[in-house]
């Protein structure tokens, strides 16, 4: 009789999931501090991580049995796609089912920068509001802004279709765009909303010579990773009102959000919640269970990773 597979999750990532639809069929391991994660890895057939949890050669070398790894998120940055592939380890991800949350929450910090409610919850809390004035924290509607998309995946053109409905002029940047098509862009860019997953092609690609290219109405948002963004540039034209606002989800050094960027009043920030509803994290957690033991059943799940790609 075959053991079932071990399995190792770095975090409890949704406990009706594991025990209906993970526990069955495996035995499961969570380990809950590095020095368990490292003993784990010994007889481990599959791993689950959390985003930021680093999958390389160095944790590879430590287990010798490992044929899968889940990854509890869509983005997959923190996994080295081609060290999995050389070594016959298979990666599973979860796209789709988070792609309306992530979209949702774009438009949530949208609305926030275009509106100020960050200015505004804080002179509510301070207790400095004195009743309405005519000139009280102006912001912007939407209605016939343009909005640009940089990345046109699953999550940005679901973004791009709610940025419509909202009568927002929509259109995106890829990759087959040449640079003078991608400054004419930003130019008229009076929204910018980012939905590239981290490469090295990416990394800094909102860097101070894209940004000096937007207009001073821009708002900028991100939801997909904080190092596509160079926040030390953003910081800067964001103090100098050189663009209206920003709404930030990620961070370049997360978790750290440095202090410059804290202060300033013409930012919303987001603690990395573009998938935090309860319908996404429990279909999240069941679709990577299910890439997982499908591998390990030596069959070919639809979301599986494809080493080479790259879109979300």
């Amino acid at each position: 009789m075959r053991r079932p597979p071990r399995i190792v999750l770095t975090y409890p990532i949704h406990a009706r999931a594991i025990s209906e639809e993970l526990s069955p069929h495996a035995r499961v391991t969570i380990a809950r501090t590095r020095a368990e994660l490292l003993r784990s890895l010994r007889d481990a057939d599959a791993l689950i991580t959390r985003v930021f949890d680093r999958v390389d050669e160095k944790l590879l070398d430590l287990a010798p049995k490992l044929r899968a790894v889940g990854n509890y998120g869509v983005g997959v940055d923190n996994i080295d796609l081609r060290a999995c592939a050389r070594r016959g380890v298979r990666v599973a991800n979860t796209p789709d089912v988070l792609t309306r949350a992530t979209a949702e929450l774009t438009v949530a910090l949208l609305f926030a920068a275009a509106r100020r409610f960050p200015e505004g919850e804080a002179l509510c809390r301070s207790g400095r509001f004195r009743g309405w004035q005519p000139d009280l924290l102006l912001g912007q509607e939407l209605q016939g802004r343009r909005a640009v998309l940089v990345g046109k995946g699953r999550i940005g053109r679901e973004t791009g279709r709610l940025f419509r409905a909202l009568g927002l002029k929509v259109e995106w940047i890829t990759r087959k765009d040449t640079p003078g098509m991608v400054q004419k862009k930003l130019k008229r860019a009076q929204v910018l909303s980012l939905h590239i997953p981290l490469t090295s092609e990416t990394l800094g690609w909102l860097d101070e010579s894209r940004l000096a290219l937007l207009p001073p109405e821009a708002i900028v948002l991100n939801t997909t990773r904080g190092p596509v963004v160079d926040e030390s540039a953003l910081v800067r034209v964001l103090k100098e009102r050189k663009i209206f606002a920003a709404g930030l989800d990620v961070f370049e050094k997360e978790p750290e959000i440095p202090l410059a960027l804290r202060r300033l009043p013409n930012v919303v920030l987001s603690p990395h919640l573009g998938s935090a509803t309860a319908e996404a994290r429990e279909a999240m957690a069941r679709l990577v269970i299910s890439g997982v033991l499908s591998i390990l059943g030596g069959k070919r799940p639809w979301n599986e990773v494809n080493p080479n790609e790259t879109s979300c």
